[in-house]
């Protein structure tokens, strides 16, 4: 009986340890084939099982960036080179959106765009091949990147790809508002395919405060972008397809009058924006308006403020929402757009028959104007009440290729301090790009729309998650981290038992 029990022990031992093999067998069997599965899906699948956990998808190119690559030839080759060598971590650097969005070009460009980071003081060779002649002074250009097509070259440095707050910039800070990596590299990948549809020259040198965004805007529209400052021999270059005058705070020359005039007469199209503040608040802008009434617009010296409180913005007279006349409406999805601080626009006195002028963006039928002094307080018996004022007037003369203008009375539509404040996105950026359309022949071009995005607002790694991290994850906390568990559950009871 002894014996049979003994036997019986035995037997349950040996079945308890082939059991112990095949559970530790299976355990390693399962993860050689989740390692095996892992290989084979990132050898076969490659980036497709990607995944973009950024907040608005900073790191994945929009549906206009893939329609784009996919609209170019088979043949197409975009090279773009980081001149710096790739860091091994993005996180908090300037290239956290850069350089995985560079990395989703490649995945969607079918071959087309190709992306390499060569430091040139490791491989100085590198700055002749991309620049031969030296023309684009790469070698101070650094930690920058080059996009190559034929032998066409853009610049692109990181501080190109996000949007600052004026405030803090106009006092030597960058304070990051915006992501504007892919508006940034969309946009010069088209340039450098498509090439530029016109010229812009922009007036500088007139105590205005800057440019920034402007330039921004007339590049994503395939415009090249000039400044033209003003000097004693001011000319307007023969290739100019748009004067800009972007918040001027003092008045033009006798002599930038001359050949502004020149320019208008011969068909030129011209682009103004004026306001109130405490830098121009005395300034009647006598000459300017001299160049608009020849083609019947004038800027008033009068400061609208919007009685109508359904106008008002935070309870405010001088900062409203301005109509979209009707002929206009087609220029945005929404017809109500801001003003701040504006100068009422009106037609000119007399009128010249060849040219015809019509209202564009207008306020109530119950604001008032009142003329200010160069303290900024009003001037008496100059107030006007309850009337409708405009805002922005287009001026077009005859022909088929004919003088065109828009003049606007604020700078909301085109300064860096509203710009940076509300975005590139903005329903009043979205309105001066169609009215540059209007001015230039880029109406008739089929031009990108790229949308800018936000930066993310909170402190998750933002980079993308692969296949392979997914499957590493899932090996650690499904199989590693329970087997041990096990394990030790085991080895507690063991010891426990013989006790």
């Amino acid at each position: 009986m002894q014996n049979k029990v003994v036997t019986e022990n035995k037997n349950t031992d040996n079945r308890s340890d082939k059991i112990k093999l095949y559970s530790i067998g299976a355990v390693v069997l399962l993860i050689a084939i989740l390692v095996l599965a892992n290989v084979l899906f990132e050898k076969i699948l490659g980036k497709a099982l990607t995944f973009d956990f950024s907040d608005n998808l900073s790191n994945s190119l929009s549906q206009v960036s893939i329609d784009y690559l996919d609209s170019l030839p088979a043949d197409t080759k975009i090279q773009v080179v980081g001149l710096f060598e790739k860091p091994d971590n993005i996180s908090g650097t300037p290239y956290q959106y850069i350089i995985p969005l560079l990395d989703d070009y490649v995945k969607n460009s079918k071959g087309k765009v190709t992306v390499e980071y060569v430091d040139p003081n490791v491989n100085p060779q590198i700055i002749n091949q991309l620049d031969p002649t030296n023309s684009f002074d790469l070698q101070n250009n650094l930690e920058s990147f080059v996009i190559k097509v034929n032998d066409n070259i853009k610049i692109v440095s990181p501080y190109d790809c996000y949007s600052y707050d004026s405030d803090y910039l106009s006092r030597g800070y960058y304070y990051v508002i915006g992501n504007n990596t892919e508006y940034t590299l969309t946009n010069s990948m088209y340039i450098l395919t498509q090439g530029y549809s016109c010229k812009a020259y922009v007036v500088t040198g007139l105590a205005e405060k800057g440019n920034i965004y402007l330039s921004s805007i007339l590049e994503g529209m395939a415009i090249e972008y000039n400044e033209l400052p003003v000097s004693e021999n001011f000319t307007i270059p023969e290739d100019c397809d748009l004067l800009i005058l972007n918040g001027p705070n003092s008045d033009i020359s006798e002599k930038m009058l001359l050949a502004m005039t020149e320019y208008v007469s011969k068909n030129g199209k011209l682009l103004v924006s004026v306001n109130f503040n405490l830098n121009n608040v005395g300034e009647r802008y006598p000459r300017l308006n001299q160049l608009l009434n020849q083609i019947n617009i004038n800027v008033d010296p009068a400061l609208i403020s919007e009685n109508d409180p359904w106008h008002q913005l935070g309870g405010l007279t001088i900062d409203t929402s301005v109509n979209t006349v009707d002929d206009f409406k087609d220029y945005v999805k929404t017809g109500a757009l801001h003003s701040s601080y504006a100068r009422s626009v009106s037609a000119a006195n007399p009128l010249k028959s060849n040219v015809a002028v019509y209202p564009v963006l207008v306020t109530s039928e119950n604001a008032s104007t009142v003329e200010l002094d160069s303290s900024g307080n009003s001037i008496a018996g100059t107030s006007i009440d309850g009337k409708q004022f405009n805002v922005c007037m287009y001026a077009v003369g005859e022909g088929s290729d004919p003088v065109k203008a828009f003049v606007f009375g604020t700078t909301n539509f085109t300064s860096d301090e509203y710009i940076s404040a509300y975005g590139l996105n903005d329903s009043n950026v979205t309105f001066i790009k169609s009215c540059i359309r209007e001015l230039t022949s880029t109406k008739n071009v089929s031009v990108l729309d790229v949308a800018t995005k936000n930066v993310d607002n909170y402190t998750i790694n933002t980079d993308k998650a692969t296949a392979s991290a997914s499957t590493a994850v899932l090996i650690v906390f499904m199989i590693l981290i329970p087997l041990a568990l096990v394990s030790a559950a085991v080895i507690i009871y063991a010891k426990r038992k013989s006790l």
